[in-house]
Protein backbone atom coordinates (compact mmCIF):
# COMPACT_ATOMS: atom_id res chain seq x y z
CA UNK A 1 0.00 0.00 0.00
CA UNK A 2 1.33 3.39 -1.11
CA UNK A 3 1.29 6.38 1.46
CA UNK A 4 -0.46 9.26 0.99
CA UNK A 5 1.79 12.30 1.37
CA UNK A 6 0.44 16.06 2.31
CA UNK A 7 0.37 16.91 -1.65
CA UNK A 8 -1.35 14.03 -2.37
CA UNK A 9 -3.71 13.65 0.64
CA UNK A 10 -4.24 17.89 -0.32
CA UNK A 11 -5.30 16.98 -3.97
CA UNK A 12 -7.34 13.84 -3.18
CA UNK A 13 -10.00 15.87 -1.00
CA UNK A 14 -9.35 19.07 -2.90
CA UNK A 15 -10.19 18.35 -6.56
CA UNK A 16 -13.73 16.89 -5.62
CA UNK A 17 -14.51 19.38 -2.82
CA UNK A 18 -13.61 22.37 -5.21
CA UNK A 19 -15.59 20.50 -8.05
CA UNK A 20 -18.38 20.35 -6.13
CA UNK A 21 -17.95 24.15 -4.70
CA UNK A 22 -18.26 25.09 -8.45
CA UNK A 23 -21.08 22.69 -9.27
CA UNK A 24 -22.86 24.60 -6.71
CA UNK A 25 -21.61 27.81 -7.35
CA UNK A 26 -21.59 27.90 -10.96
CA UNK A 27 -23.70 24.66 -12.72
CA UNK A 28 -26.32 24.24 -10.10
CA UNK A 29 -28.70 27.08 -11.77
CA UNK A 30 -27.67 26.29 -15.20
CA UNK A 31 -28.84 22.61 -14.81
CA UNK A 32 -32.73 24.48 -12.87
CA UNK A 33 -32.77 26.99 -15.69
CA UNK A 34 -32.36 23.57 -18.33
CA UNK A 35 -35.76 22.62 -16.34
CA UNK A 36 -33.64 19.35 -14.76
CA UNK A 37 -35.65 19.08 -11.21
CA UNK A 38 -34.37 20.40 -8.31
CA UNK A 39 -33.41 17.20 -6.74
CA UNK A 40 -31.54 15.52 -9.56
CA UNK A 41 -29.83 19.09 -10.07
CA UNK A 42 -28.12 18.22 -6.32
CA UNK A 43 -27.82 15.00 -6.63
CA UNK A 44 -25.60 15.91 -10.20
CA UNK A 45 -23.86 18.82 -8.06
CA UNK A 46 -23.24 16.88 -5.11
CA UNK A 47 -22.34 13.61 -6.33
CA UNK A 48 -21.12 13.73 -10.15
CA UNK A 49 -17.99 14.84 -8.43
CA UNK A 50 -17.63 11.93 -6.19
CA UNK A 51 -18.98 9.08 -8.49
CA UNK A 52 -16.24 10.16 -10.72
CA UNK A 53 -13.52 9.87 -8.20
CA UNK A 54 -15.01 6.27 -7.13
CA UNK A 55 -14.76 4.79 -10.14
CA UNK A 56 -10.99 5.56 -10.82
CA UNK A 57 -10.32 4.37 -7.06
CA UNK A 58 -12.04 0.39 -8.58
CA UNK A 59 -10.05 0.69 -11.58
CA UNK A 60 -7.44 1.17 -9.58
CA UNK A 61 -9.01 -1.35 -6.98
CA UNK A 62 -9.59 -4.42 -10.23
CA UNK A 63 -5.47 -3.80 -11.27
CA UNK A 64 -4.44 -4.65 -8.15
CA UNK A 65 -5.68 -7.94 -7.45
CA UNK A 66 -5.97 -7.48 -4.43
CA UNK A 67 -8.70 -8.21 -1.97
CA UNK A 68 -11.46 -5.48 -1.68
CA UNK A 69 -12.04 -5.62 2.26
CA UNK A 70 -8.45 -5.26 2.60
CA UNK A 71 -7.61 -2.53 -0.41
CA UNK A 72 -10.24 -0.45 1.12
CA UNK A 73 -10.13 -1.17 4.93
CA UNK A 74 -12.96 -2.97 5.86
CA UNK A 75 -12.27 -4.92 9.05
CA UNK A 76 -14.99 -6.31 11.25
CA UNK A 77 -16.40 -4.92 14.51
CA UNK A 78 -17.06 -6.87 17.49
CA UNK A 79 -19.83 -6.04 19.93
CA UNK A 80 -18.27 -3.62 21.67
CA UNK A 81 -16.75 -1.64 18.89
CA UNK A 82 -19.97 -1.66 17.58
CA UNK A 83 -21.65 -0.06 21.31
CA UNK A 84 -19.30 2.16 20.98
CA UNK A 85 -19.80 3.59 17.41
CA UNK A 86 -23.31 4.03 18.63
CA UNK A 87 -22.30 5.59 21.51
CA UNK A 88 -20.29 8.18 19.45
CA UNK A 89 -23.06 8.15 16.77
CA UNK A 90 -25.17 9.69 19.99
CA UNK A 91 -22.54 12.21 21.08
CA UNK A 92 -22.07 13.46 17.48
CA UNK A 93 -25.54 13.97 17.33
CA UNK A 94 -25.54 16.13 20.54
CA UNK A 95 -22.55 17.88 20.09
CA UNK A 96 -23.99 18.82 16.31
CA UNK A 97 -27.08 20.46 18.03
CA UNK A 98 -25.11 22.50 20.68
CA UNK A 99 -23.00 23.62 17.73
CA UNK A 100 -26.12 24.90 15.36
CA UNK A 101 -25.56 28.20 16.65
CA UNK A 102 -22.59 28.49 14.47
CA UNK A 103 -24.43 28.48 11.46
CA UNK A 104 -26.24 31.41 11.34
CA UNK A 105 -23.20 33.17 12.87
CA UNK A 106 -20.81 32.01 9.82
CA UNK A 107 -23.63 32.61 7.13
CA UNK A 108 -23.54 36.47 8.58
CA UNK A 109 -20.11 36.66 7.50
CA UNK A 110 -18.95 38.14 3.78
CA UNK A 111 -18.13 34.37 1.70
CA UNK A 112 -19.84 32.75 3.95
CA UNK A 113 -23.28 33.55 3.00
CA UNK A 114 -25.94 31.21 2.17
CA UNK A 115 -26.73 31.37 -1.80
CA UNK A 116 -30.23 32.71 -2.40
CA UNK A 117 -31.03 29.49 -4.86
CA UNK A 118 -29.53 26.99 -2.88
CA UNK A 119 -32.01 23.64 -2.39
CA UNK A 120 -34.02 23.42 1.11
CA UNK A 121 -31.47 20.81 2.74
CA UNK A 122 -28.64 22.70 2.61
CA UNK A 123 -30.33 26.12 3.48
CA UNK A 124 -30.90 27.65 6.84
CA UNK A 125 -34.43 28.38 6.87
CA UNK A 126 -35.29 24.73 6.23
CA UNK A 127 -38.67 23.89 8.78
CA UNK A 128 -37.72 20.38 10.39
CA UNK A 129 -40.86 19.40 10.82
CA UNK A 130 -43.77 16.81 10.01
CA UNK A 131 -45.15 17.35 8.31
CA UNK A 132 -43.20 18.43 4.88
CA UNK A 133 -44.94 20.48 2.06
CA UNK A 134 -41.82 19.87 0.01
CA UNK A 135 -38.56 17.91 0.01
CA UNK A 136 -35.36 18.99 -2.70
CA UNK A 137 -38.40 20.24 -4.99
CA UNK A 138 -40.77 17.44 -4.42
CA UNK A 139 -44.20 17.72 -3.15
CA UNK A 140 -44.42 15.14 -0.32
CA UNK A 141 -48.03 14.15 0.43
CA UNK A 142 -48.94 10.83 -0.75
CA UNK A 143 -45.82 11.15 -3.39
CA UNK A 144 -43.45 7.90 -2.38
CA UNK A 145 -40.96 9.07 -5.14
CA UNK A 146 -38.98 11.04 -2.76
CA UNK A 147 -38.59 8.07 -0.11
CA UNK A 148 -36.51 5.95 -2.79
CA UNK A 149 -34.79 9.36 -3.78
CA UNK A 150 -33.52 9.16 -0.62
CA UNK A 151 -32.45 5.56 -0.56
CA UNK A 152 -30.59 6.25 -3.68
CA UNK A 153 -29.15 9.16 -2.27
CA UNK A 154 -27.39 7.17 0.71
CA UNK A 155 -25.31 5.04 -1.66
CA UNK A 156 -22.98 7.86 -2.82
CA UNK A 157 -23.63 9.60 0.25
CA UNK A 158 -22.58 6.96 2.39
CA UNK A 159 -20.88 4.44 -0.17
CA UNK A 160 -18.79 6.70 -1.88
CA UNK A 161 -17.59 8.46 0.96
CA UNK A 162 -16.35 6.04 3.10
CA UNK A 163 -15.02 4.11 0.92
CA UNK A 164 -13.21 7.07 -0.18
CA UNK A 165 -12.16 9.02 2.57
CA UNK A 166 -11.73 6.42 5.63
CA UNK A 167 -11.40 3.15 3.31
CA UNK A 168 -9.03 4.22 0.54
CA UNK A 169 -7.27 7.65 1.97
CA UNK A 170 -7.21 7.20 5.39
CA UNK A 171 -4.91 3.88 5.49
CA UNK A 172 -2.60 5.36 3.13
CA UNK A 173 -2.40 8.39 5.24
CA UNK A 174 -1.68 6.61 8.18
CA UNK A 175 1.68 5.29 6.81
CA UNK A 176 2.52 9.35 5.64
CA UNK A 177 1.27 11.06 8.63
CA UNK A 178 1.52 8.22 11.44
CA UNK A 179 -1.05 8.45 14.46
CA UNK A 180 -2.38 11.58 13.54
CA UNK A 181 -3.54 10.53 10.07
CA UNK A 182 -7.18 10.70 11.23
CA UNK A 183 -6.65 14.68 12.21
CA UNK A 184 -6.05 15.94 8.63
CA UNK A 185 -7.84 13.16 6.81
CA UNK A 186 -10.75 15.10 9.61
CA UNK A 187 -9.95 18.29 8.66
CA UNK A 188 -9.55 18.05 4.86
CA UNK A 189 -12.95 16.25 4.68
CA UNK A 190 -14.48 18.93 6.58
CA UNK A 191 -12.70 22.07 4.68
CA UNK A 192 -13.19 20.81 1.32
CA UNK A 193 -15.49 18.63 1.07
CA UNK A 194 -17.94 20.67 2.57
CA UNK A 195 -16.95 23.80 1.18
CA UNK A 196 -19.95 24.31 -0.37
CA UNK A 197 -21.82 24.54 2.82
CA UNK A 198 -19.08 26.47 4.47
CA UNK A 199 -21.78 28.01 6.94
CA UNK A 200 -21.20 24.53 8.69
CA UNK A 201 -17.68 23.89 9.36
CA UNK A 202 -18.26 24.64 12.94
CA UNK A 203 -21.15 22.17 13.93
CA UNK A 204 -19.69 19.07 11.77
CA UNK A 205 -16.46 19.25 13.48
CA UNK A 206 -17.55 16.56 15.72
CA UNK A 207 -18.44 14.16 12.98
CA UNK A 208 -16.14 15.27 10.82
CA UNK A 209 -12.79 14.09 13.67
CA UNK A 210 -14.63 11.35 15.26
CA UNK A 211 -15.36 9.71 12.36
CA UNK A 212 -11.80 9.48 11.02
CA UNK A 213 -10.70 9.04 14.41
CA UNK A 214 -12.79 5.54 15.19
CA UNK A 215 -12.04 4.09 11.65
CA UNK A 216 -8.28 4.28 12.17
CA UNK A 217 -8.36 3.23 15.57
CA UNK A 218 -10.85 -0.16 14.55
CA UNK A 219 -8.88 -0.09 10.82
CA UNK A 220 -12.23 -0.52 9.17
CA UNK A 221 -14.51 1.69 7.38
CA UNK A 222 -17.99 0.78 9.79
CA UNK A 223 -17.62 3.35 12.74
CA UNK A 224 -17.77 5.52 9.71
CA UNK A 225 -20.62 3.49 8.10
CA UNK A 226 -22.68 3.29 10.63
CA UNK A 227 -22.27 6.96 12.39
CA UNK A 228 -23.16 9.05 8.94
CA UNK A 229 -25.17 6.29 7.54
CA UNK A 230 -27.33 6.67 10.72
CA UNK A 231 -27.25 10.42 10.41
CA UNK A 232 -28.77 10.36 7.22
CA UNK A 233 -31.39 7.69 7.86
CA UNK A 234 -33.16 10.06 10.42
CA UNK A 235 -34.36 11.86 7.49
CA UNK A 236 -37.10 9.29 7.05
CA UNK A 237 -38.28 10.37 10.00
CA UNK A 238 -39.71 13.13 8.53
CA UNK A 239 -40.31 11.90 5.20
CA UNK A 240 -42.18 9.07 5.95
CA UNK A 241 -44.73 10.44 7.84
CA UNK A 242 -45.15 13.62 5.73
CA UNK A 243 -45.69 11.10 2.61
CA UNK A 244 -48.50 9.23 4.26
CA UNK A 245 -49.57 12.33 6.42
Amino acid sequence: MKEMNMKNSLLFFGIPGISIFFMFDWGYEKLINWDIPVHWSTFMCLWGPMLIMISFVLVRFFMSGLDFTNYFSIGKLNKKQVLIVIGAFLVVQILEALLSFSRPLLASLQGFQVPSYYPDIFRLDMELKVPLETFLGMKLKGNTFPIFFWLLWLIPNIGCEELLWRGYALPRMEKFFGRWAWLVNGLLWNIFIHLFMRWSFITLIPVTLIVPYLCQKYKSIWPGVLIHGLGNLLLFALLIPSVFN
